[in-house]
């Protein structure tokens, strides 16, 4: 029997470097070498509201426990009594596992199949795995103008084909332990730059206490999260190169401060660091905040949120739908009316929302009067109006097939960086030679 912790582990969105460089590519090796799906070309049928559709979900974690909330809503219901979905669920790395076996095997998936962001670039541009949500009859721009900017452009082929909808994001903010932090003289609201940052942690660290868990939890923050700007617009890697010194240089900095407790993600000791106070702080998404209040340290009292050192606009997380190739033509249109409802009505977004603390990609929401609530775990603190803020001021990345190679070369190099292995500039040179192997 799974331990509770495992059985939560692979019940939560995990982000952030959680897979090896093996399975990425090995991944990457099964999309590329695919051919193209059965069913690509077909002619798509237009949605006949008098016929009943059947329909199959492919979703992840605690996906499942808020759509099938949503699908079963009187609002749901009333709009669409012809559609039924039944879902097909695994947990994180299964279900992206069983899907990029299917595609690359030209196999029938599920009608809408749910990705993790980190996942999109696998199939960004096999423009054969995924459909074209921009084509009739879905005409994609004419629905998603109101879902933020920078998660729409991560679903995008450089092409500009829209193969996946944003359904959630994760900005990114600094959780912290506020009662811990004055207790040592130490302030982490709104500090004005890394430095500053790595200041106050020094004052909370000592007798087995540290600011954050791994130095590596700040690896991604410059980088905007990691998920695209791998390759600029010309296709370079690795550049604007101060971008990716940046962070390379933060992590060593973090490190050589003796701030982090070195501590593996999702392992026992750091999941139980964030309840006995051996760590005071994170850099996470928000759905990090419902992993806290729900089963994390569901009884610590003084956690709190903040904008990122230096009001940094990043992001760490994010759930996207798609409508494989392979999906018989007469299933299609139906699908994309689930998908558009699941991201682009106030009702599904917000009752996703409120069942799993997955924070919308659609940005009317943000208006909504849930997003001015205190929320009573955070001090009643209105910490979603941070959320909000961070979401509508991320910058849109270029994404890439590469991306997920360069981010298991990057996630090396880290290490190494935090080891003591490399200097920062070494370790640029050292990732860019990796990189441009792999793709050039």
């Amino acid at each position: 029997m799974k331990s509770v912790v495992t059985a939560h582990k692979e019940n939560r969105m995990k982000r952030g470097f959680t897979f090896g460089i093996g399975m990425v590519l090995a991944l990457v090796l099964i999309i590329s070498s695919c051919g193209s799906p059965r069913g690509a070309a077909e002619p798509t049928l237009e949605f006949d509201p008098d016929q009943t559709y059947n329909l199959t979900m492919g979703t992840f974690g605690d996906l499942e426990a808020a759509y099938s909330v949503v699908l079963r809503s009187d609002h749901f219901r009333s709009r669409f009594p012809n559609i039924n979905v039944t879902f097909q669920s695994a947990d994180f790395g299964g279900h992206h596992d069983r899907l990029t076996t299917q595609i690359a095997a030209g196999e029938r998936t599920n009608d809408i199949e749910a990705l993790e962001v980190a996942f999109i670039a696998l199939f960004v541009e096999q423009g054969d795995a995924l459909l074209d949500l921009n084509q009739p009859p879905f005409n994609a721009p004419s629905h998603i103008a109101d879902l933020v900017d920078f998660a729409v452009a991560q679903g995008q082929t450089r092409a500009g084909e829209q193969v996946a909808i944003p359904v959630d994001i994760a900005p990114a903010v600094l959780f912290f332990r506020e009662n811990l932090a004055r207790e040592a003289g130490a302030n982490f609201r709104d500090l004005g730059s890394w430095e500053e940052f790595i200041r106050e942690s020094r004052k909370v660290t000592g007798n087995g206490r540290f600011a954050v868990p791994n130095a590596s939890d700040v690896a991604l923050i410059p980088l905007a999260g990691g998920k695209g700007g791998w390759l600029d617009a010309a296709g370079n890697a690795l550049e604007p190169r101060g971008k990716f010194m940046e962070s390379l240089n933060l992590v060593a900095a973090v490190r050589d401060a003796g701030i982090d407790a070195d501590l593996n993600a999702w392992s026992g000791p750091w999941i139980e660091s964030f309840a006995n106070g051996t760590v005071v702080s994170i850099p996470n998404g928000a759905w990090w905040g419902g992993a806290l209040r729900t089963w994390v340290a569901p009884d610590v009292t003084d956690w709190r949120v903040t904008y990122l050192p230096g009001r940094a606009m990043s992001s760490l997380g994010g759930t996207y739908l798609s409508i494989p190739a392979s999906v018989p033509a007469e299933n299609r249109a139906a699908a994309w009316e689930v998908i558009k409802y699941l991201t682009t009505t106030a009702e599904a977004q917000l009752l996703t929302f409120d069942t799993i603390d997955a924070f919308p990609a659609l940005t009317t929401t943000y208006d909504d009067p849930v997003m001015s609530e205190p929320i009573p775990y955070f001090g009643n603190e209105p910490v979603r109006q941070i959320f909000a803020d961070v979401a509508l001021n991320m910058p849109s990345q270029i994404v890439s097939e590469y991306d997920r190679t360069i981010e298991s070369i990057w996630g090396s190099i880290i290490g190494q960086v935090i080891e003591g292995d490399l200097t920062p500039e070494q370790a640029y040179d050292l990732a860019l030679r990796q990189v441009r192997s792999q793709i050039d």
